[in-house]
């Protein structure tokens, strides 16, 4: 009677499992860790001469301008935006960033993310003078999701602008390891075949409005932004690399990175760590440091930390059924870290975002 074969080698030992186990896709790992928002995503219609400066505005003076056009559906307490999202959808215009001292000719099918708070101007000549965007915001433009119509009559230009902001994530990494500004060209082949389609989809929702734009826009938004970051971490020289993204890119960190990002609740040591690495515990420790900035185990408990605040945040878990979901066996240990990173305990921090709050 023939058996089946065994599935050992001759040695009798076990296969070694395969190099890296997790997935090599750790920037969707990480993406997929953030929620990201695009707030008011509009197409705006200018034609020449025409100049509008955008920039970081106080929450009370943008709640007395719509207050002002009898708008009160505004959140009391909105997220902290991190930067912008710009796409130019018709025609060409100038860009100038003064805190930057940059200044950037942008042509049609061009985007931009401006990855810091810094007030930026858009015009069509750099000699125009710019009015302040919310001078000309409208109650209709603003409730009918559309946006300024401005100029002088001359040369048409179309662009998409919209704030961005990771929810509570101003301290996550890729934030500060990306430059603080993205420049996608549309003439560039190697984003021409998604970009133009990307925004031939965004400027149709714009013009017909129908009903769902708002939920397509912004989420045509969120494409626009993983695609500027893809583009920028492909094509960021490997020599300068020697950040948080040369380890998210470095095949042995990578899966770690992944790891800790798509599973922070496991119980993960340096030497579990290691083993997704296929490091040593020690070269791996040394080496995660000098990449990341951080030891192992500190990004690790940032990780948790991000989860924890999103479920603090968004459900209505207790703090005990929290800390589980985060990695921690014990509530007061919990508890503990999560004061020493954030400075405020986790029931601080709930009560401090009532209106996030969902049933579980």
């Amino acid at each position: 009677m023939s058996t089946k074969p065994s599935s050992l080698p001759k040695s009798g030992r076990p296969t070694p499992a395969p190099k890296h186990p997790e997935p090599l896709d750790p920037l969707s790992q990480v993406l997929d860790s953030i929620r990201l928002r695009c707030m008011l995503p509009s197409a705006h219609e200018m034609t020449a001469p025409w100049g509008l400066q955008f920039g970081e505005v106080s929450h009370e003076t943008l709640w007395r301008h719509f207050e002002s056009l009898n708008i009160t559906d505004l959140p009391h307490d909105p997220p902290p935006f991190q930067g912008a999202i710009i796409a130019i959808l018709r025609g060409s215009c100038c860009l100038e960033i003064p805190r930057q001292n940059l200044k950037l000719p942008l042509a049609g099918g061009d985007i931009v993310l401006i990855c810091r708070k810094d007030p930026f101007i858009l015009r069509d000549d750099w000699r125009t003078p710019a009015r302040n965007v919310f001078e000309l915001i409208r109650r209709e433009d603003f409730e009918h999701f559309r946006g300024i119509s401005h100029g002088g009559g001359g040369v048409p230009t179309t662009f998409l602008c919209g704030a961005f902001c990771f929810e509570d994530e101003e301290d996550h990494p890729l934030l500060s390891a990306l430059s603080p500004l993205i420049h996608i060209r549309g003439s560039d082949p190697a984003a021409a075949p998604w970009l133009d389609s990307t925004l031939r989809f965004l400027n149709s929702e714009l013009t017909t409005l129908l009903p769902g734009c708002r939920s397509v826009v912004n989420h045509l938004a969120q494409v626009l932004f993983v695609q500027a970051v893809r583009v920028y971490a492909s094509t960021t020289p490997q020599g300068s690399r020697d950040n948080w993204f040369g380890a998210l890119f470095d095949p042995d960190l990578a899966p770690a990175l992944g790891a800790m990002h798509s599973r922070p609740e496991e119980p993960w040591t340096v030497a579990t760590l290691a083993d997704q690495a296929c490091l040593s515990r020690s070269a791996f420790s040394e080496r995660f440091t000098a990449r990341v900035g951080h030891s192992p185990l500190q990004y690790l408990t940032a990780c948790r930390m991000r989860k924890a605040k999103q479920l603090l945040r968004q459900t209505a878990l207790g703090v005990k059924i929290v800390a589980a979901k985060v990695g921690y066996s014990n509530e007061s240990a919990f508890s503990n870290a999560f004061r020493r990173l954030t400075g405020t305990s986790p029931g601080t921090y709930r009560r401090s975002h009532p209106n996030d709050q969902h049933p579980a």
